[in-house]
């Protein structure tokens, strides 16, 4: 087939190619008139994945990069996140918030779960290919409120983080002061002796 028989044959359906152009145009237009708008609101942060080990004092690595950075994404998408983003925007207190969730579980189970789980479908976490930055993302239809998940995530995420570097060497310390008071009862009982 040549290019001038191509545009014969277009020539003769063009009643057909402009009707179907123009519903599809329609469709299109209909659909982005009555969905409801949804808006995107993105925060980045800087994952430091050379810093050293608190506890071993060792650098990280450099294949290990993009394992951690994978970890770093799961850590934010995780539940334990997403209960504390619900905590700090607080909203298990809203009176809105609490009858939606008596009318969708009945009033079973925890309403932090259950926000925790909703605000998990929308989240979209990206790492950056090149670099050690994050990209955090929250879709809703109002854009204050994405922006406010989207901002509480990123800090839920660095006190999540915090808290996950800091509780084993809690542990380690309560470890020690345990041996350290029983060690501390036999030198004094030896003592006494």
């Amino acid at each position: 087939m040549t290019f001038q028989q191509f545009l014969l044959i277009m020539r003769a359906r063009r009643w057909l190619v402009l009707g179907t152009l123009a519903v599809v145009v329609g469709a299109a237009l209909a659909v982005s008139l009555l969905l409801p708008k949804q808006f995107m609101a993105e925060t980045s942060l800087v994952v430091d994945a050379k810093s050293t080990d608190p506890l071993m004092g060792g650098m990280l690595p450099a294949q290990m990069i993009p394992g951690y950075m994978a970890t770093q994404v799961d850590i934010i998408g995780s539940s334990r996140v997403a209960l504390r983003v619900v905590e700090l925007l607080r909203m298990d207190q809203s009176p809105v918030i609490q009858e939606q969730w008596r009318e969708d579980t009945g009033g079973q189970g925890s309403i932090k779960v259950w926000l925790a789980e909703l605000l998990m479908k929308k989240l979209d976490v990206k790492p950056s290919r090149e670099s050690s930055m994050l990209t955090i993302g929250y879709e809703g239809s109002d854009p204050q409120f994405a922006a406010a998940v989207a901002n509480a995530w990123a800090q839920a995420y660095i006190d999540t983080s915090l808290e996950l570097k800091v509780e084993p060497a809690r542990q380690y310390a309560k470890w020690f002061d345990g041996q350290n008071a029983t060690l501390r009862a036999d030198l004094e009982a030896a003592q006494k002796r």
